[in-house]
């Protein structure tokens, strides 16, 4: 669930807290305003006279939109440039007002919740975490609202998540089936969506690497999941669910699955393979693993083993980019070497999965914050669609963006 501080967006109003809704000015077309608002942000700052030229509008139409943002609390004046050669007035800059707008993202796992608030240039301004079961019940809804408070919300989960009602359809690595994101609503005052936790973390990776247009994000923690990335776009196929790779069946003959099939990569690849041959402490393993311990190297060259094998199977289908991520992706280090070795003896082609295969460079609470990115992310798109770079923009590439659907809320 999200907040975005004291004013919330909503469908082109903005709901303040205490309830009333401050009204679109006339005359604000939902392009220029956000062509306005992108272009400021790419840059850093801005003058009238700049944006006026980029975007090839008139400096009374930029006055207009100005006025409208720095009352929204979303720009502000930077102070004055210097005029030159040229003397006159010293312009004034504009500038991004990066907490103009904050939404909290929840992390929930089977035993721990985490939060974290997250303004509009991603920035983690406060954390939290508790240790606490999870239950689907209206007491531990409740604890979750006293958490948000705590901080202030969007909520990601693992499970498959119906994109039409934010609905859980499959829930069984924490038992969730049916969870919804009114079931957390009812107990909080603010705009809430649902997501996936892979989806949330991938979002929050594919963030931190602006220029990255097409990769496969694998979360490696408690159980194994995926995140697709096409063309700057979450990719979600048809249903509610795309690059679910921890049920890609490595070992048709193996071990059972919790989702009732045998051989899934999670049996293989989730990060308790590793942690419970060092006491439950996936940090104790790779401890072990630095030290080079006989029993850590073993466990790591069959974990290895059957990684490499299903990371081929994503290159094959997908030829871009694979990010490893999730707990054993944030501690792998130089480990990953070995996964990257094995890859490349897999390969058909001649294949240097150095350049391919990736450790996360997002690293702290991924989950939570990826899950407040969606609300971020949200906010810009009711900004108003977006508009093709004019000549004067820096040229980067948008974002990675969700598709435009209702509001989200990241468990």
């Amino acid at each position: 669930m999200a907040s975005t501080g004291d004013d919330l967006p909503v469908n082109g109003t903005f709901e303040t807290g205490g309830g009333e809704i401050m009204k679109q000015p006339s005359g604000i077309r939902n392009r220029t305003r956000r062509a306005i608002y992108e272009l400021v942000r790419e840059r850093g700052m801005a003058t009238k006279n700049e944006i006026a030229g980029a975007l090839e509008i008139s400096l009374p139409t930029v006055s207009k939109y100005l006025s409208h943002f720095i009352e929204s609390g979303l720009l502000e004046q930077g102070g004055k440039l210097s005029s030159g050669s040229m003397g006159g007035r010293n312009p004034v800059a504009y500038v991004c007002v990066p907490d103009g707008r904050l939404a909290v993202g929840i992390d929930i796992t089977a035993t721990r919740v985490t939060t974290v608030l997250v303004n509009l240039e991603r920035q983690v301004l406060a954390d939290r975490q508790s240790e606490h079961a999870f239950s689907a019940t209206d007491d531990y809804y409740a604890f979750i609202a006293d958490e948000v408070e705590a901080l202030l919300s969007s909520v990601a989960v693992p499970g498959l998540i119906s994109e039409e009602n934010e609905v859980v359809t499959y829930g069984r690595v924490i038992d969730n089936f049916g969870l919804s994101a009114a079931d957390f609503a009812r107990h909080l005052p603010y705009r809430t969506r649902l997501v996936h936790d892979s989806d949330a973390a991938g979002l929050a990776e594919f963030w931190s690497s602006g220029d990255t247009r097409n990769a496969f994000y694998v979360s490696l923690s408690t159980s194994v999941g995926g995140s697709v990335l096409i063309k700057g776009e979450i990719y979600r196929g048809d249903g509610e669910f795309a690059g679910e790779i921890g049920h890609v069946r490595i070992h048709p003959e193996g071990r059972r699955c919790y989702c009732g099939q045998d051989g899934c990569m999670d049996v293989y690849c989730n990060a308790g393979v590793l942690s419970r041959h060092a006491g439950g402490s996936l940090a104790s393993f790779f401890g072990l693993l630095e030290e080079e311990a006989a029993g850590a190297v073993e466990v790591w060259d069959t974990y290895t083993s059957d990684l490499a094998l299903a990371l081929h199977n994503i290159r094959v289908l997908f030829g871009c980019s694979i990010i490893l991520g999730g707990d054993v992706g944030a501690r792998i280090g130089r480990h990953i070497s070995l996964v990257r070795e094995k890859v490349d003896r897999l390969s058909f082609l001649a294949s240097d999965a150095q350049s391919f295969v990736l450790s996360c460079s997002y690293t702290t609470h991924p989950v939570a914050t990826g899950a407040a990115l969606y609300l971020v992310d949200e906010f810009r798109q009711e900004l108003g669609p977006e508009q093709p770079h004019q000549r004067g923009t820096s040229g980067r590439p948008p974002r990675p963006t969700t598709a435009q659907s209702p509001s989200l809320l990241a468990l």
